[in-house]
């Protein structure tokens, strides 16, 4: 009855939807579900079916984007916009598949996890979210890079036999889960969740921007924390002014011997065909009080609206930037906002051999969406696939 059922043309591309909506709406344990859509591409009748297949799955997946774009993108923001971001990455990380596809078994056992792994990496690994190489962090905690070979030795093997490859991954699930241990985060360090709405993005009230610098010295100040994360970009333009203006905050920090990591933008110089540019900035995660040398920069930004590829502002793309930043003798991995969703940000950053993964986002945007948890339970399985303790910061 299965064949049969595969058959029709629009089931397969209906029960990739289906499993990518689910995979992809926050739950760390839906996340596995992924893996179905892949597997589907065998039972494709034609390269048109396998890339409307998998255009199904990256679209149902990408659909919290859809409500959140009018309040990211602000007066030009609107739900449609939304919609035609999430179908334009759909459609090109659905062309892989479609170009690759095969019906020889042989050809299509490589033809699958060769999708897999270009849709993780740069260039299309810049939109690569839904990956299914996510669920290796839920299957097999703790496995490390193993895990990902797993994964994709499951994805060829499920050509030739199905039903013995999937009883291993059922057994090798159950093996990793029973001898993995959940890590503590290291002794002193903490992470604090704010409700500041968009105090951040570049807010024409001085006056609210003013009070929430002062809310967050005070919060700084009244913590025992050894190391305290903030949210993504709190700070709006961190310069010389705006380290004076938080001078005596941190040094009360440095003088108890402790270190807060603040998201902030700093400006970028001019370039000689935009010498008056105010948009240029980076997004980073800074670190101030007794270390100040760390600064960590977002290395994939959201396209369009942070990263441009096309215009001389926003924030630079910066692909083999380093991934980790040492703070309080811990090597610690950091993933700002939509990177957390990414394979590359992460693979790139654990081969610096991180001890720790800190997390920032600020989802002002996103509230009352499943993005949040999505960022959430996406670097909660990077996380476990390491084995290292997670510390998160957002902002609402």
């Amino acid at each position: 009855m299965l064949p049969k059922f595969l058959s029709s043309s629009v089931t397969l591309p209906l029960v990739a939807a289906t499993t990518g909506a689910i995979a992809w709406s926050g739950h760390l344990t839906a996340i596995p579900l992924s893996l179905v859509a892949p597997l589907l591409v065998y039972g494709a009748k034609s390269r048109t079916h396998a890339y409307a297949s998998m255009f199904c799955y990256y679209a149902a997946a990408s659909w919290p984007l859809i409500p959140g774009a009018r309040v990211f993108f602000g007066e030009d923001g609107t739900p449609l916009v939304g919609l035609v971001l999430c179908l334009a990455a759909a459609a090109l990380l659905g062309l892989t598949w479609g170009l690759l596809f095969t019906r020889t078994r042989g050809k299509a056992a490589i033809a699958v996890p060769i999708c897999i792994l270009l849709t993780a990496i740069p260039p299309l690994g810049i939109i690569g979210w839904a990956s299914p190489l996510l669920s290796a962090g839920v299957l097999f905690p703790g496995s490390k890079w193993l895990g990902l070979a797993f994964i994709i030795v499951f994805l060829s093997l499920f050509r030739f036999k199905p039903l013995q490859s999937l009883l291993s991954l059922m057994l090798c699930t159950l093996v990793f889960h029973f001898q993995y241990t959940q890590p503590q985060p290291p002794a002193g360090w903490e992470a604090v969740n704010t409700n500041y709405g968009g105090a951040g993005q570049g807010d024409p009230d001085f006056t609210t921007e003013y009070n929430t610098d002062q809310s967050i010295q005070s919060a700084i100040i009244q913590s025992h924390a050894v190391v305290l994360l903030l949210p993504e970009h709190l700070i709006t333009h961190w310069n010389d002014s705006t380290e004076a203006f938080w001078g005596d905050t941190l040094t009360a920090v440095g003088a108890q011997h402790r270190t807060v990591l603040l998201g902030a933008g700093i400006n970028r110089p001019a370039t000689p065909t935009n010498p008056f540019a105010q948009n240029r900035y980076l997004n980073v995660l800074l670190a101030r009080g007794e270390e100040n040398l760390a600064v960590y920069e977002e290395r994939i930004p959201i396209p369009i609206a942070m990263w441009k590829p096309l215009g001389d502002d926003g924030v630079p793309l910066k692909l083999f930037a380093r991934g980790t930043i040492r703070i309080h003798n811990q090597n610690a991995a950091v993933l700002i906002c939509y990177e957390q969703v990414l394979v590359w940000p992460f693979l790139s950053s654990a081969l610096e051999h991180p001890t720790v993964l800190l997390t920032a986002s600020n989802d002002y945007w996103a509230k009352g969406t499943r993005i949040p948890a999505l960022q959430q339970s996406s670097a909660a399985s990077w996380a476990r696939l390491f084995h290292l303790p997670v510390l998160s910061a957002t902002n609402f």
